[in-house]
């Protein structure tokens, strides 16, 4: 079992994007000073935000005073299109119409990367190019999962099912190096890109479990009718692990630095490996039941 810690991605490590900032295609427009009436959004390009104008009727003030006014006088409401898929939350996500292309170049070693919340996407690349060397790391990734197409009659007749999320978890350490992604697809949608270094933690052993969690309302009116109101899904994930006896401090000290750090859990290999999940660790217990190996149980509770 592996942890990939996030880098934080700055405006000076994102090198190249497709998608401007502001992006007029989905409505976006930077905040000049001037007067602002209710309802008006703008962004801010400093701060990579959209903001929102919650005075009545009117307001001259700058969105980062504004949020922090009594009362406020905006409110921050998502993340630039751009930046979607560099912040926290998984469920915002950068869109892009056939083909999505982002170069970052952090300045220090990273060895994993992974995407989640991904939607429309046919095929993705990774390339890694450092600026001696050249391409040191080129990977195509399929999108689409073809796992339930046994015949012709499936490949030509089924749904087509598209992949949600992935992790590479090989990538050569350059730390000059910069690292591209190209997505490809119709409607692309991308709700997080994560850079780190991965962190081992122990054994994912048989017996690991994974759960859905599923936030939807059903409720029943009057007449007994079933009212369903739809709310995203999320995993839990139950790892059974086994953990080398003088590592267990070690262990402890990773998850307690990422307690308020959303991560990226990994039982095995990565991509294909169902206990793939972006979140938090929710719970740990640690039994010490031999002279050299300890038996784990670490609980993740996935981003919506």
């Amino acid at each position: 079992m592996r942890v990939v810690k996030p880098i934080t991605v700055t405006s000076a490590k994102l090198t190249s994007s497709t998608i401007p900032e502001p992006d007029a295609s989905f409505g976006e427009v930077e905040w000049v000073a001037g007067t602002y009436t209710t309802g008006t959004r703008r962004i801010k390009s400093s701060t990579h935000r959209i903001y929102e104008v919650t005075a009545d009727p009117s307001t001259t003030d700058d969105p980062e005073v504004g949020i922090i006014a009594t009362p406020p006088t905006w409110v921050d409401v998502a993340p630039t299109n751009k930046y979607a898929m560099f912040d926290s939350v998984n469920s915002t996500q950068s869109k892009e119409t056939t083909q999505l292309i982002v170069e970052v170049t952090n300045g220090q070693t990273v060895n994993s990367v992974a995407g989640f919340s991904i939607a429309d996407a046919s095929a993705i690349n990774i390339t890694v190019t450092d600026p001696i060397e050249g391409i040191v790391y080129n990977r195509d990734i399929d999108m689409v999962d073809n796992s339930e197409v046994a015949d012709w009659y499936y490949y030509y007749f089924s749904p087509i099912v598209q992949v949600r999320e992935f992790a590479l978890l090989d990538l050569p350490t350059y730390p000059s190096a910069t690292i591209k992604m190209t997505v490809n697809g119709n409607d692309i949608r991308f709700g997080s890109f994560i850079l780190g270094n991965q962190l081992p933690l122990g054994i994912a052993n048989y017996g690991t479990s994974v759960q859905l969690l599923d936030f939807s309302k059903k409720e029943a009116d009057d007449f007994g009718n079933i009212i369903i109101r739809k709310g995203r899904t999320s995993k839990l994930v139950d790892f059974d692990v086994t953990i080398q006896k003088d590592k267990v401090n070690y262990v402890f000290g990773v998850l307690s630095s990422l307690a308020t750090i959303p991560s990226v859990w990994i039982g095995d290999n990565g991509t294909n490996d169902p206990t793939l999940v972006y979140g938090y660790y929710r719970d740990y217990q640690n039994n010490i039941n031999t002279p050299t190996i300890t038996d784990a149980t670490i609980q993740i509770e996935g981003l919506v």
